[in-house]
Order: C-alpha cells, then sequence, then structure tokens
C-alpha cells in the first residue's frame, strides 16, 4: 500500500535523500523531523512571551502538560522525580504531537510507523538503563542475576528477555494502536465522509493522549524499578 504524500514530504524528502543517501524515506520519518525542528524553533520563541500574572491560553496548556509530567513522576518514581520530568516531558510532547497530525489533511502520523516507535521503544529502555546504573553502579546487575548467586544461570536468561520484551511491546503497542486508529478512521472518511468525523475526531484525540500516557506511565514505571536495589 502507497503511502500518502504531502506537500511536505515533497518539499523536504530531496533534502532528505540528498543528505542521508537512503534512496527511500517515508513521509512519517519525515514527519518526526518536521516536528523535531518545528519545537527546536517555536520553543525558545515561545518562551519569551511567557508572563507570570496574564498567561495566555497555549502557555496554561503547557503549564498544565508539564504539571501533569511532574504528578505522574512523583506518584510512580517517587523521591527526586522531577530531574527525570525534563527528559519525559520532552518525549510525551513529541508522541502526542505526532499521534495528533494524523488530523490534520496531507500529514502522516510518524507513530504509525513501526521504525519511529522502535526508535522511542530503545530510547526509554536506554534510559531508564542509564539511569539504574548511575544510581546503583556496578550492583545494578542484581537487577538481572538476583541475590543468590545459585540461581543466576535461571534468573540472567529471563530477566534479559524480560528487559528486552520492554521496548519491544511499547514501540508495539504505540505503533498498533495509532496504525490501526487511523487506518480504520480513514477508511470509514471514505464510505460515510459526513457525519462520522463528530464521532471518530473525539475518539481518535482520545487514543493519541491515552497512548501518550500509557508509553510515558511505563518508561516511569521502567525507572523506578531501575532506581531499586536488586531483590
Amino acid at each position: 500500500m502507497e503511502h500518502e504524500v504531502s506537500a511536505i514530504y515533497n518539499w523536504l524528502y530531496p533534502w532528505f535523500d540528498h543528505t542521508f543517501g537512503t534512496g527511500f524515506i517515508t513521509d512519517q520519518a519525515v514527519m518526526a523531523w518536521f516536528l523535531v525542528l518545528l519545537s527546536l524553533v517555536i520553543f525558545p520563541v515561545f518562551s519569551r512571551r511567557f508572563s507570570l500574572y496574564e498567561p495566555g491560553a497555549a502557555q496554561q496548556m503547557l503549564e498544565f502538560g508539564v504539571g501533569s509530567i511532574n504528578t505522574m513522576c512523583d506518584a510512580f518514581i517517587g523521591e527526586h522525580a522531577r530531574k527525570y520530568a525534563k527528559v519525559l516531558g520532552p518525549m510525551a510532547f513529541f508522541i502526542v504531537t505526532a499521534n495528533l497530525l494524523a488530523f490534520f489533511p496531507g500529514f502522516q502520523p510518524p507513530t504509525a510507523d513501526l521504525n519511529t516507535t522502535a526508535a522511542l521503544g530503545l530510547t526509554a529502555f536506554l534510559i531508564y538503563n542509564f539511569v539504574g546504573i548511575r544510581a546503583q553502579g556496578f550492583t545494578y546487575v542484581k537487577q538481572f542475576t538476583g541475590d543468590i548467586p545459585a540461581m543466576m544461570p535461571l534468573m540472567l536468561p529471563i530477566e534479559i528477555l524480560s528487559h528486552l520484551s520492554r521496548p519491544t511491546s511499547l514501540a508495539i503497542r504505540l505503533f498498533g494502536n495509532i496504525f490501526a486508529e487511523h487506518t480504520i478512521a480513514g477508511v470509514f472518511f471514505i464510505l460515510i465522509p459526513i457525519g462520522l468525523p463528530v464521532v471518530f475526531g473525539p475518539l481518535g484525540v482520545f487514543v493519541s493522549f491515552m497512548q501518550t500516557f500509557v508509553f510515558i506511565m511505563l518508561s516511569m514505571i521502567y525507572i523506578a524499578g531501575a532506581l531499586e536495589h536488586g531483590h
């Protein structure tokens, strides 16, 4: 099935293809880079308009998002968790905006591509292992071997498979839900273009935010587990 090609994809594709020399880049990959570049431009400009006493609607929405991430960090990670919001917050913003791109004509949601969600899952995997190693040092190995040396031959392969399944499940869950919602909505919009968007629109927004919440929540749980000492 050929991908729907957007105007931005046609505009950015020659530059990406010339720069990376892949010969084939999906429109979802271009959209992902478009979101990253757009964020790097918009946020520095937008931050200059912040007001302490008269915040605008956009600033209030951003503050609500930041407050939600901080609250989740406190609930799932615990003490000194706010510092991880600096990583998880931008990740959550990217995921939710990537999901919501499906509602703009000519745009493909990057999270409907398994390559994008696999990269996000791998990022979460590297983050929580880095946090665990940094917090516990060599004792982080006990996450995989357990405290009883005699049980290590049994525990080690089980724990390795368990940890490797985490980025895989994160990637497949996000991809499957967004791809399915985007595909099914597109089919029904073609069959019944009048009235049906009123139903699928709010449902798609709910799915976009819910899948972002699940991805970030599981990432926080993995970080909390990495910070705990081996049992």
